[in-house]
């Protein structure tokens, strides 16, 4: 009996609002990742700087209102013991609210949340007696603290939805040889997302940015453009984005900026940047680094101490950013007047805010370029230890090389050098360290004096060394310098532990639990990983199936995945430990010794929201965005001429970076120098008709693009290009000569189908010659081979003579 499956619901992306429920129109930015693996488009955010200027609104009244859901912020400080109720009640979402018709159709459909809303001034006081019922507690004590002092958030809020983002397979560097399909068959289902997320109406004042990183850094620099152009132009013709200039908005990033942009992301949403108060790690340090472990490279940004920024002032990026304009305490409003006081208007006059970020890119110690130098190594050394000059050796008629970080009865193929090699498991974790060492030994990364001191293999009586630091680089500050590992580092350490304890942990969802219960104050802890790591490692191929088998169908892993995970847990054993001198938790003197010191946490969401670096790109995009709008606001609150504008003394530098080493390039957070600004915003007409492309009237969340439309097909178009030339040919050789041609073909397929049945079946006719033969002459006896004979008699004339005549009934 055949049952019917349920109709699976259609995914369908709601618009995101114009104005908030206070009137408020929101800008919008959409910024695409462009990865070595796959692009990824998301979507960001703000109220309208110039409407909030204008009507005398008060940001951190907004910010208190529990509807304006903001991204999540993750309180670091929980890790000593300090709940975080309120935070984890808080969705990565920004309130849909809607000043059109959808609006009140919306609140048809959902008449509770209507009443939801209509409550928000119940629920605050609800929310804030729950506060002091427990008056011990230390969350309420720090709650009000921060309540006395204030709170004021210092930069822009930018907010993000759950279902405002889409990721699609492969990367745009895939293109290189096929660049003219990256529009239809890429760029298309990422601008689906964007369309259907920003409202139709803010389309052409909604700036969008494409940042490639990865991949298309390890293309030539004239494919890389090819790729950049053919990407600008589908999108000015396929999209009503607002894209000013081409070079800015669609581009190559560098890893380092990369890294800053991710430093901004992960500070904001842990709310360092807002509220430095709260996070307070000495010396007046306030900020926490990012280590974020890609594929082809690894990102290390951090604000050295003092002492180091001094020593290495032209190495640094100088990060400018200006706090929200906030009200006067003066409730009457001020008379027009130039800034005497610090304020303008009913305003005070935004304060700067400045940071000294060091942010370096190791290029090639991403986890899978790791790997394939490791594989190099190998393969390079078993060809010493066996004295083989000849790499055609590598083939799969001899012996596999054995790799120690490969689990016992596991054996799989890799390309070195352009050579196809086998390699087996020995599930040797010691050997396994050993052997990734040059990696960083061999670096060309490190430059600086005494590199063979610093750089020494595990040891249980040695300190951590630095294989890959230089004297370019400021020395770690273990006492202020916190960091946050993300991207490879969280996927390595979750699955290696999730065996370690035969469920997997999901510190996701779990993590805020975990930190109440304080049983993992430091997420990275050097000697539970490194004994999980030597545990995995040691396991055979057929042990490590039987523990993937217990988990839930969807948290299993492929064999490939199980296989690598002794490696990437082992690379970043040494990459933390050998490369950059992280102390070693409970084994090193200095971490034993610091009861404060926590170096690394491992997370894979803050507060819910997954981390990536283009956060970052909206937050300067967001900030740059007020500091105009307060400046136009100061010009017209005083009166300026268009004249006195461009030479206003009043104005607050915009927002931006720039490196040290070239002070004069200064990047803009919004729209560069010289360039237009995104249009103001304006309430769409009715009856107002807006252009529709083809990739808008349907939306794919699951789409996989087929590497049949990435790569070119040089062989198909020759098919069909011979297929035509013989077509024509048929034509031009006439009757006669396709006849004759039919008759040349069908004699030599029978040929071809004869001898084929001879030799499957080996049952021919063969015909024995009378044993009575004269003996005029020497005649072997032998048997012939008379198939088709009887064919042949029938064309046999009558007039045939007899002689030539050969009974089949004669012995």
């Amino acid at each position: 009996m055949s049952f019917l499956e349920p109709r699976k619901k259609k995914k369908v992306i709601k618009p995101g609002p114009i104005e908030s429920k206070d009137g408020i129109p929101y800008d919008y930015i959409v910024v695409i990742d462009a990865g070595s693996k796959g692009s990824r488009v998301y979507v960001y955010n703000w109220l309208n700087p110039l409407h909030i200027l204008t009507n005398d609104i008060d940001l951190n009244e907004i910010a208190e209102n529990k509807e304006f859901k903001l991204v999540r912020r993750f309180s670091i400080d929980s890790i000593d013991g300090r709940d975080d109720d309120e935070d984890t009640d808080l969705e990565n979402e920004v309130e849909s609210d809607n000043s059109d018709k959808e609006k009140d159709k919306d609140k048809d459909k959902n008449g509770d949340k209507g009443k939801d809303r209509e409550t928000d001034k119940d629920k605050g006081k609800v929310k804030e007696k729950e506060k002091g019922k427990d008056k011990g507690n230390d969350t309420n004590k720090d709650d009000k603290e921060v309540s006395e002092k204030g709170n004021a958030r210092k930069l822009p809020f930018v907010g993000s939805q759950k279902k405002w983002n889409k990721k699609i397979k492969p990367g745009i560097s895939s293109f290189n040889s096929s660049i003219q399909k990256i529009g239809n068959h890429h760029l298309k289902h990422l601008l689906q997302l964007a369309s259907a997320v920003v409202p139709k109406s803010q389309h052409s004042r909604t700036p969008i940015f494409l940042h490639s990183t990865g991949g298309m850094r390890l293309l030539p620099p004239t494919e890389q453009q090819q790729i950049l152009d053919n990407i600008c132009k589908y999108i000015t013709q396929n999209s009503d984005f607002f894209i000013p200039e081409c070079s800015s908005h669609v581009n190559v990033i560098d890893g380092d900026v990369e890294g800053l942009y991710g430093w901004l992301s992960i500070n904001y949403l842990i709310g360092a940047l807002d509220n430095p108060l709260n996070h307070q790690h000495g010396k007046n340090h306030t900020t926490y680094g990012l280590l974020d472990m890609g594929g082809a490279s690894t990102q290390v940004v951090f604000q050295p101490n003092s002492t180091e920024v001094q020593e290495h002032q032209n190495n640094l990026f100088k990060v400018k950013l200006m706090e929200l304009p906030t009200l006067t305490s003066d409730e009457q409003h001020k008379e027009p007047t130039r800034r005497s006081e610090n304020s303008i208007g009913n305003f005070n006059v935004p304060t700067e805010l400045a940071f000294d970020v060091y942010s370096d890119s190791f290029l090639g110690f991403g986890m899978f370029q790791a790997h394939s130098r490791y594989l190099s190594f190998l393969t390079e050394k078993y060809a010493e230890e066996h004295q083989l000059n000849n790499p055609t050796y590598y083939g799969s008629s001899h012996s596999p090389i054995p790799d120690p970080c490969l689990p016992k009865g596991y054996t799989t193929k890799s390309v070195i050098n352009e050579d196809s090699v086998d390699f087996t498991g020995e599930s040797d974790f010691n050997k396994c360290l050993k052997s990734i060492f040059p990696v960083l030994h061999n670096s060309t990364h490190s430059t600086g004096s005494g590199k063979d001191e610093n750089c020494k293999e595990f040891k249980d009586s040695d300190e951590s060394s630095s294989c890959l630091l230089n004297d370019l680089i400021p020395a770690f500050d273990f006492d202020v310098n916190h960091f946050v590992g993300v991207s490879g580092y969280w996927d390595a350490i979750t699955n290696l532990l999730s065996y370690d304890d035969n469920s997997r942990r999901d510190l996701s969802t779990t993590l805020d639990k975990k930190l109440k219960e304080k049983d993992t104050a430091d997420t990275y802890d050097y000697k539970v990983i490194y004994k999980a790591t030597s545990k995995l490692c040691s396991q055979s191929f057929s042990r490590l199936i039987e523990l993937n088998n217990i988990r839930p169908e969807k948290n299993q892993m492929t064999e490939v995945e199980l296989a690598d995970l002794c490696f990437k847990s082992s690379w970043i054993l040494n990459f933390l430990h050998l490369g950059l001198g992280f102390p070693r938790f409970g084994i090193d003197e200095y971490a034993a010794e610091n009861s404060r010191f926590k170096s690394l946490q491992l997370v894979e969401k803050l507060g819910g929201s997954s981390f990536s670096w283009t956060l970052g790109r909206a937050i300067l995009y967001a900030n740059d965005e007020y500091v105009q709008a307060f400046n136009n606001f100061t010009a017209d609150t005083i009166g300026l001429s268009e004249e006195d504008r461009i030479t206003n003394k009043d104005k607050i530098p915009r927002s931006g970076f720039y490196h040290s080493a070239s002070s004069s390039v200064f990047h803009f957070g919004a729209e560069q120098n010289g360039i237009l600004p995104r249009p103001q915003f304006s309430l769409p007409l009715k009856g107002a008709k807006y252009p529709i492309f083809d990739y808008e009237t349907e939306y794919h969340p699951d789409y996989k693009e087929s590497k049949w439309y990435i790569e070119p097909h040089r062989w198909y178009g020759s098919l069909v290009f011979m297929s035509l030339i013989g077509f024509i040919v048929w034509l031009l050789i006439g009757r006669s000569g396709r006849a004759a041609l039919v008759g040349k073909t069908k004699t030599k397929l029978n040929s071809i189908i004869n001898l084929v049945t001879k030799g499957r079946t080996g049952n021919g006719s063969y015909f024995k010659l009378n044993n009575e033969v004269s003996n005029d002459g020497d005649l072997e006896l032998a048997d012939f081979e008379l198939n088709g004979l009887n064919q042949n008699r029938q064309n046999i004339s009558p007039g045939t003579d007899d002689h030539f005549k050969i009974n089949s009934d004669e012995d």
